[in-house]
């Protein structure tokens, strides 16, 4: 297996302590893409940018990056003076305190990474690891990189350093308004009936039992148009509607409980 390679590299910093530490990815999508192609050709197809104005064409040696400041009006900056911004966290990642992990938000968590450290910041780094393990504690910190100065969260697991992104207070919209609807009122049948459900399916958390099956079979019809069969598209199957909810409980339950 190829040594992984390191998407930013920088330190830890929190008091006076700092630790070297490179960042590297801790997931990957298994999305499955797709060309588009000229339908009377199959040729790949190419999306220049075109100029509205001109009407041609634009290389991307020919672009300058503009910021919105009015109605078609555009403050330009060029990469050299966009590289020259700096901040405190633009090449340590800043530890401001330590938070309890049930303090942090399921909705501030944005993308994960793994955290390593130099051949010469080996012994501190494994401190501050364990530290955080024995402690039961996240490390809230800020870090910049990819042209934003991020919240993250440092954590141990399994064995490893994790650092993940997290949303801004600002970034986190409200939830939707309901329809405007009569006052719900819940039975206690029902609210028994629904915990008695969600206590017959609780499990414990193993991601390795969930699959993307609509990937698998996206492969799979790939793979028959491959071998030249003729694919029939079903007709879309209707969600069934839940007329009688205590019956659609009993019967969940009972179906969980076999």
């Amino acid at each position: 297996m190829p040594a992984a390679r390191a998407i930013w590299s920088g330190s830890i910093s929190f008091g006076l302590v700092n630790i070297p530490v490179k960042l590297y990815t801790a997931t990957e999508t298994k999305d499955i893409s797709f060309t588009s192609l000229h339908a009377t050709c199959r040729s790949p197809l190419k999306r220049p940018y075109m100029c509205p104005v001109d009407n041609v064409p634009v290389e991307s040696k020919e672009m300058v990056k503009g910021y919105p400041v009015g109605k078609a009006q555009y403050v330009i900056l060029t990469e050299d003076e966009i590289e020259s911004v700096r901040v405190e966290s633009s090449a340590h990642i800043n530890v401001n305190g330590f938070v309890e992990s049930a303090d942090i938000g399921p909705l501030f968590y944005e993308s994960t990474y793994y955290l390593g450290p130099l051949e010469t910041s080996v012994k501190p780094f494994e401190l501050f690891r364990q530290a955080l393990l024995r402690t039961g504690k996240v490390a809230l910190a800020q870090a910049t990189m990819w042209r934003k100065e991020h919240m993250v969260a440092l954590r141990p697991v399994d064995g490893a350093l994790v650092l993940t992104t997290l949303y801004y207070a600002d970034e986190v919209k409200s939830p939707p308004e309901p329809p405007a609807t009569k006052p719900i009122t819940v039975t206690d049948d029902e609210m028994e009936l629904a915990m008695n459900l969600v206590q017959a399916l609780a499990t414990d958390f193993d991601p390795s039992r969930f699959k993307d099956r609509y990937r698998e079979a996206l492969l799979q019809m790939i793979e028959a148009k491959i071998e030249g069969k003729t694919i029939e598209v079903p007709a879309r199957a209707e969600a069934p509607s839940t007329q009688d909810l205590m019956a659609a409980l009993r019967a969940s339950v009972a179906a969980a409980k076999k």
